[in-house]
């Protein structure tokens, strides 16, 4: 199992003095597949003792003035409640080791924020769904230069399916002939995931202003003819 697995287990219990005032006392207990255990005594905001389990002694941390609370067995505690800790880390360890994580590979796509116009500031997104686990990396180039320090990425959403998707966004101003691509590397791919966007502007078509400013000429050319003729027969 990769990293440090670390477990760390609290214990709070609360004291009621009154309906206005209570207490809370606890305990703090942490160890990890490393040398590194901690056990920690609290009273509501307070640390109050501590153990350290390489000296084998208490430390009690609360000012002269507050009076001092005996912990008699608490070196002893802590020793128990460390090995209890290692018990569940060496259980926990077995149980992943012996489980295959399903591996969902990614399915992404890139498209404008809003119909790309040229010199006008718009946004790229790259869409990864589909994937499990997470992380994914994702990288932009520009025409084949790497521009992923200026993209952003959202944080992981969670699908119906128990997938996964995220949002990668990139800022640009569209400029005729430009290539942008999307990369997407997982666990899962053997290879990364590119998908490639190049801008396209499309002019609005004339035609249909232009046939009908010619239909509406001919119309009234007509309806002038028309009136001129009748006029002469009259």
């Amino acid at each position: 199992m990769e990293g440090v697995l670390r477990i760390i287990l609290i214990g709070v219990c609360v004291l009621y003095i009154n309906a206005q005032n209570y207490h809370e006392f606890g305990v703090i207990e942490a160890c990890s597949d490393s040398d590194q255990e901690d056990f920690i005594v609290k009273f509501d905001d307070e640390l109050m003792a501590h153990v350290d389990l390489e000296e084998q002694k208490e430390i009690m941390t609360l000012p002269d003035f507050a009076g001092q609370i005996q912990f008699p067995s608490l070196y002893e505690d802590a020793k128990k409640a460390v090995s209890i800790c290692k018990n569940f880390i060496d259980i926990l360890k077995e149980v992943y080791a012996n489980s295959s994580e399903p591996l969902e590979p990614p399915r992404s796509s890139v498209y404008p924020k809003s119909d790309p116009q040229l010199n006008v500031q718009n946004s790229l997104i790259c869409h990864v769904t589909g994937f499990f686990p997470p992380p994914v990396r994702v990288s932009w180039t520009k025409n084949n230069v790497n521009v992923t320090e200026e993209s952003t990425l959202s944080r992981y959403y969670p699908n119906k399916d128990g997938t996964m998707n995220v949002f990668s966004r990139l800022s640009f101003i569209p400029e005729e002939g430009d290539i942008y691509s999307c990369s997407v590397e997982h666990r899962a791919l053997h290879q990364p995931q590119t998908r490639v966007w190049d801008v396209e502007i499309t002019e609005p078509s004339m035609g249909p202003s232009v046939f009908s400013g010619v239909g509406l000429a001919l119309g009234l050319l007509g309806l002038a003819t028309g009136v001129f003729f009748i006029s002469k027969g009259n």
